[in-house]
């Protein structure tokens, strides 16, 4: 049993996602400006706050053990519980806040004070740190100082009521005592302790002692901007790549030549560079533009379409490569330039050239080439001229190098090279030119074209919009196809070639335009090389 065949994945390599991130490289600076000047004008607007902290430490207190020999307040000894406890009645003891108010002369209310503190232990330690935060430093400095002191003074306060509550009590006792137990032992037992516990009770400090007091810090704790400013450069950063790569991938434009080749299983015959600007009118109202011929600014592309015309010799091995048709998936793909540069090489090289003019509906031959349009293909259609007056010589001194205008023997117009290009231009545009494209005179025209020139290269409408190219494709050799990067899609593309396919047309490869030349390397090589025929 036959294995299936597995198509190959495309393995994506590093030097893909350096294209991707420099052909998308506007993207990635513009989100890193954008959050990068976000973060710049919320750090700017942003409240400047000083955070100072105070620092107590918990001992637990063994002065009756000290005075009495023995513990008096038998309490269990829980050191975390204690800590949190304490660190609760900072926050939220309205006692103390009330104290820290009054401490600091303060107009604030104590609901306000105790929203600036916050207390909090370290782990595995007896320290509790008092934090208070305020837009003004010297202010956080003095309500951490202020609660810490007055949380001492609450603990103390505490700890002397539990004393007072059992001194108390002895009094109680002494007071009850009649008469007759005057001056008895149990009489001064009591006394003795009532005394000491007196003591005992100036002598509590709460547990709870200040080892650092709050200094008003220096720089404001917020807003760090430059902390700000270095994360929101990473996250712009991060954003504008993810952003890239999603644009990347929605879009489904054609951008480089291996993707071409991959996409309509056919071989780029030619890169041509992207030269010259936006059509513009000449003075007689044709259109002209440096992309046509190779005079001037646009002799770039004569290395292209000289590399163009040698292509076609690999596919010409059984000499049945005379008429070609060349189209494109949807206008503005540069289908038409290509025929006619195409046609100016061959020329050049010496081949006898018909252009044909098969775009009945938007034709523009005549216009590159400053040729009349009154009679043309549609004459010749509809038997109102034959097909050698229909025909007109191309003066190629507008479209070729200086040197390719003198021949072998040095001599300038050559009359030979003066012949070597015609064209029979669209006509008059019918009513009716699918009809006419597809009638039986044009297969006679075609084939009588064909036999007065080397090479006929068709010019038609392309292929999605209309089927004008399908059926014209039936009376010629092949296709060559015309798309442009950054323009023809995969899907044109790809439909295109199913196109194609059902049609049983035999398309021998792809023209791309529109590369974006690396550096000076169309320049370098023309020069180095020079110009010929």
């Amino acid at each position: 049993m036959a294995e299936p065949d597995i198509e190959p994945q495309d393995t994506i390599r590093l030097e893909d996602y350096l294209r991707i991130a420099w052909s998308r490289a506007w993207i990635i600076i513009l989100a890193i400006l954008i959050v990068v000047i976000a973060a710049l004008v919320v750090s700017l607007r942003t409240t400047s706050l000083y955070g100072a902290s105070a620092e107590l430490v918990y001992e637990k207190s063994s002065m009756d053990t000290a005075v009495f020999g023995y513990e008096v307040l038998g309490y269990d000894y829980d050191r975390p519980r204690t800590i949190e406890t304490a660190i609760a009645a900072i926050s939220r003891s309205e006692s103390i806040a009330q104290a820290v108010k009054v401490q600091l002369v303060s107009s604030q209310e104590p609901g306000e004070l105790s929203g600036m503190v916050s207390a909090t232990a370290n782990a595995d330690t007896d320290l509790v740190s008092v934090s208070a935060v305020s837009s003004d430093p010297q202010e956080a400095a003095k309500v951490a100082n202020a609660f810490a002191d007055q949380f001492i003074i609450y603990r103390q306060s505490m700890a002397r009521a539990l004393v007072a509550d059992a001194r108390d009590l002895i009094k109680t006792q002494l007071d009850t005592l009649s008469g007759e137990q005057t001056d008895t032992d149990s009489e001064l037992m009591l006394q003795d302790k009532y005394e000491s516990l007196r003591i005992l009770e100036a002598m509590q400090d709460g547990d709870f002692k200040l080892i650092r007091r709050a200094e008003a810090p220096g720089v404001p704790f917020t807003p760090q901007t430059k902390r700000n400013l270095i994360l929101a450069f990473v996250v712009g950063l991060v954003l504008g790549a993810g952003l890239a790569f999603l644009v990347e991938y929605l879009d489904k434009r054609i951008k480089d030549e291996k993707t071409l080749e991959r996409v309509s299983s056919l071989p780029v015959l030619a890169s041509i560079p992207a030269v010259g600007g936006r059509w513009r009118r000449s003075r007689k109202g044709r259109r002209t533009s440096t992309a046509v011929g190779f005079e001037g600014p646009g002799s770039v592309l004569l290395e292209p379409f000289r590399t163009l015309r040698s292509s076609l010799q690999y596919f010409d091995v059984e000499g049945d490569l005379h008429a070609l048709v060349v189209t494109s998936a949807l206008s503005q793909e540069g289908k038409t330039v290509t025929t006619v540069n195409l046609a100016i090489s061959l020329a050049l090289s010496g081949k006898r050239v018909i252009l044909l003019e098969a775009d009945l509906r938007r034709p523009m031959v005549h216009e590159y080439l400053s040729l009349e349009n009154k009679v043309g293909l549609s004459s010749v259609l509809a038997g109102q001229s034959s097909v050698s007056s229909a025909l007109q010589l191309v003066l190629m001194d507008d479209f070729i190098p200086s040197k390719a205008r003198k021949d072998q023997s040095g001599e300038s117009d050559s009359p030979v090279l003066r012949k070597n290009l015609y064209c029979m231009t669209s006509g008059p545009l019918p009513p009716n030119p699918a009809e006419l494209l597809g009638s039986a005179r044009m297969g006679h025209v075609i084939s009588e074209l064909k036999n007065m020139a080397d090479y006929l290269l068709v010019d038609t409408p392309p292929l999605l919009p209309v089927s004008d190219a399908l059926t014209l494709a039936t009376h010629v050799d092949a296709v060559i196809l015309a798309a442009r990067l950054y323009s023809t899609t995969r899907e044109e593309m790809e439909e295109v070639r199913n196109l194609l396919d059902r049609a049983g047309v035999r398309a021998i490869g792809v023209v791309a335009g529109g590369v974006k030349p690396k550096g000076n390397y169309y320049y370098k090589r023309s020069y180095q090389y020079g110009y010929g025929n």
